[in-house]
């Protein structure tokens, strides 16, 4: 039979290796009455992209897709009428607003995503990235400034985004470390300049939603990340902004 770990919610978690030994469909046939025997809520099933036979087979008995990655396909097969959250349901992103000397870190992309003539940098969180880890990366990718986190001033959730799915975006006001321009990701972005703040607010090429958001981080006390979040062991981590 297939090997299987418990998850905290009642449901089994099929073992990968498990999975690709002989007789896959007499085996999840024999794990499936157990867990009804043993009145789990639902099992969850990983297989490879190219394992076309086994996810057809995981079809046929009641599986539904789940969630996927580039290699990998996430199956689950509900055994209770309980709620699966779904996975993805947002897509997340960051901004990073870099002020110094009175002039505020800016860039231009070479294909333009929005309307104003200039934006602030930033980007979409990697899978298994800290939102602080991401939203510095995206300022040295974008300008070449080395920054580091002072507070996060605002964030918004908006639908629909890409793939039909909200996105949310967490603004952060950071502090620069170096100052000489110096593009690192020439593939998409086109310029960075330290902009006159000034000029910045008077733009009416620059968008509302940005000033906004500026006008705010210079003003709001903003949320602080807490140095060590160390409330859930089994996170590799946790991110706590207080």
């Amino acid at each position: 039979m297939l090997k299987f770990a418990e998850d905290c919610y009642n449901g089994i978690i099929i073992d990968k290796e498990s999975i690709y030994q002989d007789n896959f469909l007499p085996n999840l046939k024999e794990l499936i009455a157990l867990a009804k025997d043993r009145s789990n809520n639902l099992i969850w099933l990983t297989l490879n992209s190219q394992d076309g036979i086994k996810i057809a087979t995981a079809l046929d008995l009641g599986f539904k897709f789940h969630s996927c990655s580039e290699d990998e396909l996430v199956l689950v097969l509900k055994l209770k009428n309980v709620y699966v959250p779904f996975m993805p349901t947002h897509t997340a992103g960051v901004g990073a607003i870099v002020i110094y000397n009175n002039k505020i870190l800016m860039i231009q992309e070479k294909i333009k995503s929005h309307r104003s003539i200039y934006k602030l940098p930033g980007g979409m969180v990697d899978i298994a990235s800290s939102l602080e880890d991401s939203v510095i990366r995206e300022v040295y990718e974008e300008t070449g400034i080395k920054t580091e986190l002072e507070k996060m001033v605002g964030l918004t959730n908006s639908h629909p985004y890409r793939f039909n799915k909200a996105n949310t975006y967490y603004i952060f006001k950071l502090k620069a470390l170096n100052f000489d321009i110096n593009i690192i990701d020439t593939d998409e972005i086109a310029l960075a300049l330290w902009y006159d703040l000034d000029d910045f607010f008077a733009n009416s090429e620059i968008g509302e939603f940005q000033k906004k958001i500026v006008k705010s981080a210079l003003n709001s006390k903003g949320l602080i990340k807490e140095k060590e979040s160390n409330y859930f062991n089994d996170k590799d981590f946790t991110e706590l902004y207080i």
